[in-house]
């Protein structure tokens, strides 16, 4: 028909769009090309770039009294290993997302700083709160730490085989709370009071209870509560009710229900010693409200008042009052050695990526990392044999009263 013009005859080689084979190959080979010169761009970009710690923490509500001191911490070691040289020839840069002190924020949180091209990444100092954020890390296959917590299960246990903490375990803490109080102060009788909100709390009055028996105390009572409680009335109720008032107690708790409870012991009449864990460290928590509170004590790895030991928290004390005044939390520490541990494993392992870290991580064995004597194993990502100090509370008053290990260690998990 008029118009329209016979079909030709394909030749051989060509494809029906009349492309011929050998050109399409030549396109696939091209396109590849690119995208592995791109890929290999932006590899080498990454590695020439800044190593990014993500801080996913909390910003603002009751976890900044411990996540803005850890921030703080983090970034003076930043600041000083920048000075230095930095790791690998590259500077490290901080960025930050904000859990708002909620559970269910920590993974956004987490996954938020990835976003921000984190390679490695610190939560906050509790298994609980910072278990979300660490676990985004740990699907994303970067090395997480806490700044301090305390719980065994922030590690292999809990979130997986990239999770470490600066934290002692809180075995540890409610261990040497008792040997000393049983050996030192000479006391027999003890009440547990337990904070159930954290796994902490359960694994320090756990372990407190453990060795204060096996010493041959004896347990007057114990009682719960939840850190959100407005009032422990009932609790003070039971406790003036025994037949005879218990020689201490054991608070298994942090601030800001732990404070709380603490003026209620002492309104209600309770005055017998308190012991308790470095949650209570800084004067944030009772300098308004019990500025005259006696007889407290609590563990902690350090003592941030001018009389710790070690000439390296010292120097780390000193670096930390010039920027921000004194220390309210041990988490400022332990984000601080945290740096130094990444920078150090990152170092060694020439790379950032996890398992490569992880591997130079799991062989410190008694490393001085800003300050901190950190152990870690292919096992247990917590150090549970740390040397602790135990600091007295008086009237506003911070100070060593004794420094110990613990001689005999409860089981990591009840």
């Amino acid at each position: 028909m008029a118009g329209i013009l016979p079909s030709r005859p394909r030749r051989a080689g060509t494809s029906a769009s009349g492309l011929r084979a050998p050109l399409r190959l030549v396109g696939v080979v091209a396109l590849l090309l690119v995208l592995v010169t791109g890929a290999c761009a932006e590899e080498a970009a990454d590695d020439e770039g800044p190593i990014v710690i993500g801080m996913a923490i909390g910003l603002t509500d009751f976890m900044a009294a411990f996540d803005l001191p850890a921030l703080n911490g983090a970034q003076i070691a930043v600041d000083e290993i920048n000075e230095a040289g930095g790791v690998l020839g590259r500077s490290l840069e901080i960025v930050t997302a904000d859990t708002k002190s909620d559970i269910d924020q920590g993974t956004v949180a987490g996954q938020e700083v990835i976003d921000q091209g984190a390679h490695v990444m610190i939560v906050s100092p509790d298994y609980n709160m910072g278990g979300g954020a660490a676990r985004a890390a740990q699907d994303a296959g970067l090395v997480v730490f806490s700044s301090s917590a305390g719980s065994p299960l922030f590690g292999i246990e809990g979130i997986g085989p990239l999770a470490f903490t600066m934290g002692i375990a809180a075995t540890t803490d409610g261990a040497v709370a008792a040997e000393w109080a049983f050996e030192d102060q000479g006391f027999r009788t003890a009440y547990l009071l337990l904070d159930d909100i954290a796994d902490y709390n359960k694994d320090y009055c756990r372990a407190f209870e453990t060795r204060w028996i096996e010493q041959g105390g004896t347990i007057a009572g114990q009682d719960q509560f939840n850190n959100n409680d407005a009032s422990i009335a009932s609790q003070v109720t039971r406790i003036n009710a025994l037949s005879e008032p218990p020689e201490i107690i054991a608070l298994c708790s942090f601030p800001p229900g732990g404070a709380v409870a603490t003026k209620q012991l002492r309104d209600g009449g309770v005055d017998a010693p308190i012991v308790s864990n470095n949650g209570f460290d800084g004067d944030f928590w009772y300098k308004d409200s019990m500025p005259d509170l006696t007889a407290f004590y609590y563990t902690s790895p350090v003592s941030f008042w001018g009389d710790d030991p070690s000439p390296e928290v010292g120097e780390f004390l000193r670096k930390y009052l010039d920027r921000h005044g004194q220390p309210q939390a041990v988490s400022a520490i332990g984000a601080y050695a945290a740096v130094y541990a990444l920078a150090e494993a990152i170092e060694e392992a020439g790379t950032t990526d996890g398992e490569a870290v992880t591997e130079i991580l799991e062989q410190f064995d008694g490393r001085n990392v800003g300050g901190l004597n950190v152990t870690f194993s292919s096992d247990l990502h917590i150090d549970k044999d740390r040397e602790l100090r135990i600091l007295e509370l008086d009237a506003g008053a911070h100070r060593i009263v004794s420094i110990r290990s613990a001689k005999v260690q409860p089981p990591l998990f009840g």
